[in-house]
């Protein structure tokens, strides 16, 4: 990586580390200055505007989205089905991490939705193919309960007991992988 790319990262990094603890809108060139130690003028290099490093952050999210799926995909099935665990399981592992920076990019994005235009094409990718037969209807019922628990988590609009939200993330996984077996 060259020196450039090296900043540019290393902004990356203490940008998203002020969301998860501030929040977007705590987000400030003088603040990613003060917390990363790069001048104001080093920052505009990279990111000209506030929207463009918000959209960088996005971006970059959505590559590490992409590798933990990949990260988490099993071995010896075919690509469909490997790609239907590793979505599942980056949605129903518990992740604090990621938590903690959707929540502070949550204001960002309901100020500005296009910010999600990264989200949207990854998704749209995912589906450009499909011919919505029952399988593939199966396969995003599966996705959907994957991102709905993820989502309900997330606002707290579903408190289960103790234990049972293990239970709940191991039914989505035999779900998926009897689809897996059936194709």
């Amino acid at each position: 990586m060259s020196p450039r790319e090296n900043v540019r990262e290393q902004l990356l990094e203490v940008a998203e580390s002020i969301v998860k603890t501030l929040g977007a809108a705590k987000l400030t060139f003088d603040e990613l200055s003060r917390t990363s130690g790069v001048t104001r003028g080093g920052i505009t290099y990279h990111f000209p505007t506030k929207k463009r490093l918000l959209s960088a952050l996005l971006e970059r999210d959505v590559r590490q989205w992409e590798e933990r799926e990949a990260q988490l995909r099993p071995v010896g099935c075919s690509e469909a089905s490997a790609d239907l665990l590793g979505y599942v399981r980056a949605f129903i592992v518990e992740n604090e991490e990621q938590r903690r920076f959707v929540g502070g990019m949550l204001s960002a994005v309901a100020q500005d939705p296009n910010l999600l235009d990264p989200v949207r094409a990854m998704q749209a990718a995912r589906v450009a193919h499909l011919d919505w037969n029952g399988e593939e209807l199966r396969k995003q019922v599966l996705r959907f309960a994957a991102e709905g628990m993820f989502w309900s988590e997330f606002f707290r609009c579903t408190e289960l007991p103790a234990g049972v939200r293990a239970r709940v993330a191991e039914m989505i996984e035999v779900l998926a992988v009897e689809w897996t077996q059936a194709r």
